[in-house]
């Protein structure tokens, strides 16, 4: 086999795997994201809500912001959510913490909030019908994808390993024909 047929194979098969753990991550920022905006209806059980803002916290990776206004008979007050999610032993993802206001829930909310709202696709459908996202598609694909990840720097290298190929294999035609 020659070697030019190697890279491009050694090539490919770096870029499909740097696409796929990308997939993957992207994935899990969508899923954090969509949690966390579920879990607001059942921590701020009156009025309605209206998410003004979504974001990856600047100093980890893993915890979702969300700002947000409450609007009930008594006006509109505004809040901010934190959500921090991780990897659990036997591999799904799940809540470590919530932050409501700048105050952290107690553990046993936290569990209850996982185990019966989220885990109840029932409650986390009637939650919907008070939360109206007012967030531009943008910004929370944003929210998704957050910092960017070293495998999309291994990518980025991966596309320039490619481009460098094709153009040399291309130079290196030419040269045999002229």
């Amino acid at each position: 086999m020659r070697l030019s047929r190697l890279l491009k194979i050694v090539a490919a098969a770096a870029i499909g795997a740097v696409v796929a753990t990308e997939a993957w991550w992207l994935a899990n920022g969508y899923r954090d994201a969509r949690a966390c905006l579920n879990a607001l209806p059942a921590l701020e059980e009156n009025g309605d809500l209206v998410v003004d803002s979504l974001k990856r916290s600047g100093d980890v990776f893993d915890v979702v912001e969300i700002g947000y206004r409450r609007i009930d008979a008594a006006g509109t007050s505004s809040g901010r959510l934190r959500c921090a999610f991780g990897d659990g032993l036997n591999g799904p993802r799940h809540l470590l913490g919530v932050e409501l206001g700048g105050s952290p829930i107690g553990d046993a909310r936290l569990y209850f909030l996982e185990r019966f709202w989220l885990g109840d696709e029932a409650a986390v459908e009637s939650g919907k019908a008070r939360l109206r996202v007012e967030v531009p598609p943008l910004t929370f694909l944003a929210a998704m994808v957050g910092r960017p990840h070293p495998s999309l720097v291994g990518a980025l290298l991966c596309l320039l390993l490619a481009a460098a190929m094709l153009a040399a294999n291309r130079f290196a035609g030419r040269a045999r024909r002229g």
